[in-house]
């Protein structure tokens, strides 16, 4: 449909005929039938609140697109007047300023003796699981018909082509997740309302994830340990030393290295530090807390931009695999591969059946849900890429309140690493066999402490595995040459580790909302 724009007396004649006219404009530019009946109803409501207050004799109806968005503005010539405020619900406004940055609300201002209120939902987006699986499919096709080029055109392919690219993308998504993470956390304990309720929602989760960690690096541990001979005796000694340097390391030096140095960990330590001291103060520091609201609405939409490229990354991803050694090094390592594939489905499944069978959901119901964002991590290795992707999944799809995802989203991405645990034992396990280390019950048990640790302690940064192989490897006793040969293979595991790692916290987010109330159970239940 073509723009509108019509002046129309303020009548309920023409209110009832305007709300239709914006009806059909925004279902025609392909806005799904709910939220563009949301905008009728809440242009109505609008309009009657005008007429109501005599203030105004005809209203101009404008529905037009900008930069292929479509928008509906309504202009109404008189005093300043916002139709949506409420004198008892002073916060009325702020609220309708939040959900307006999510597309579900207007926006209201009054300029040159005009009122005028601005409604931009968004277009019905084409399926996110259809965009990755066509980038996915092509991916595959052409980078089996590259391997038949040349190596040299194939690698100078690679090196002048797709690695720039793809070194592009992570250098934009690197650039914009520390302040993602540091404004999310922030704002998200400034809603939280108190600080009673921050150490109530917050000390569950810290707890939950840790413990979930525990729980499922041992049950995955169980069931790769089988595939690998063990033998009777003593362990290795074990030097704490090393790992608790790791875990001081999480408190940084200054407010401004763990910006520098991209250390979401120690980004997160100053984000709840700041966020609790915005919470306790309270009204005393208002202007502060909308700068870091609106600054992360701001570095919200960036970051959607960016991830609405994220299927042209997955294809980057995979192609670049196709091309370079990757690909000759999945084809050699299918053992290790094939264990780790094990462990952390039965990782997965034993953190969507307790989910399926406490809050009386299907299985399949949640597995379709949650597989855009897996399909994210397992084709790119990289959750600040998912990030976009599993708040809206967690939020819109499973129906987890927002008091828990916009915390504990960017967290648990951080530290709560169950298959980084698998990845490390199963490692460890691997090496210890190949380098004819005794796999003895109390070298496990060494083991899979290290593991746990490293997962919860270690950055997710680049560079990081070095240190977590070398750690690792040093304490159990096995020759640091295997960190050459892990630190190779590494860049197919994570693939794996992260993928798994985003389905779990999906799962312990949901059961979370569930336990304390914060759980839309129509919408978890939903098929749609």
């Amino acid at each position: 449909m073509e723009s509108v724009e019509e002046r129309y007396a303020l009548t309920g004649l023409s209110i009832d005929a305007a709300g239709e006219e914006a009806y059909e404009f925004l279902t025609a530019d392909k806005v799904e039938r709910k939220d563009a009946l949301r905008v009728r109803l809440a242009l109505e409501e609008a309009l009657l609140r005008y007429r109501d207050e005599g203030t105004a004799e005809e209203f101009t109806l404008r529905c037009r697109r900008r930069f292929r968005a479509p928008r509906v503005e309504l202009t109404v010539p008189g005093p300043s007047l916002d139709p949506f405020s409420e004198e008892d619900q002073p916060d009325s406004g702020a609220l309708t300023g939040m959900m307006a940055q999510m597309g579900l609300a207007p926006l209201w201002q009054h300029k040159d003796g005009v009122n005028r209120v601005l409604f931009t939902p968004k277009r019905k987006k084409r399926s996110l699981m259809v965009s990755l699986a066509i980038a996915l499919v092509l991916a595959v096709a052409l980078g089996y018909l590259c391997r038949l080029l040349p190596e040299t055109v194939r690698l100078v392919l690679s090196d002048k082509l797709v690695t720039p690219l793809f070194d592009t993308f992570m250098g934009l998504l690197t650039a914009i997740s520390g302040p993602m993470i540091f404004l999310s956390v922030t704002w998200g304990i400034c809603c939280m309302g108190d600080v009673a309720s921050f150490g109530r929602i917050g000390k569950r989760l810290i707890a939950k994830l840790i413990l979930l960690t525990v729980v499922l690096g041992i049950i995955s541990g169980a069931a790769v340990v089988p595939f690998f001979p063990l033998a009777a005796g003593g362990g290795q000694a074990f030097d704490p030393s090393e790992l608790l340097d790791m875990v001081l390391d999480i408190v940084p030096a200054n407010f401004f290295t763990p910006f520098t140095e991209g250390n979401p960990l120690q980004i997160i330590f100053v984000a709840v530090l700041i966020g609790m001291a915005l919470l306790v103060l309270g009204e005393k520091v208002s202007v502060t807390a909308t700068f870091v609201e609106q600054s992360n609405y701001v570095v919200q939409l960036i970051m959607e931009a960016i991830s609405s490229l994220v299927p042209v990354f997955v294809f980057g991803s995979v192609f670049k695999m196709f091309l370079g050694d990757e690909f000759r090094l999945l084809a050699q390592s299918y053992k290790i591969i094939l264990i780790m594939v094990l462990g952390t489905a039965v990782m997965m499944a034993c953190s969507l059946a307790p989910v399926c069978l406490r809050w009386k959901v299907g299985p399949m119901t949640m597995l379709k849900k949650t597989m855009p964002t897996f399909l994210i991590g397992l084709t790119t290795a990289s959750s600040v890429a998912a990030f976009p992707t599993n708040q809206e999944c967690c939020e819109k799809q499973l129906g987890i309140s927002e008091k828990i995802t916009r915390f504990g989203i960017p967290l648990g991405q951080v530290i709560y690493m169950p298959g980084g645990v698998v990845m490390f034992l199963v490692a460890a396990l691997c090496m210890a066999e190949v380098y004819g280390v005794a796999i003895t019950p109390a070298w496990l048990l060494t083991a899979l402490f290290i593991c746990v640790m490293l997962a919860i302690a270690c950055p997710p940064v680049p560079g990081s595995a070095l240190t977590c192989y070398t750690l690792l490897f040093t304490q159990l006793g096995i020759p640091m040459e295997g960190v050459a040969i892990m630190t190779a293979l590494n860049v197919i595991l994570e693939f794996i580790a992260t993928s798994s790692d985003l389905f779990c916290l999906q799962m312990a987010l949901t059961d979370l909302g569930g336990s304390l109330d914060m759980l839309d159970m129509d919408t978890l239940r939903s098929r749609t």
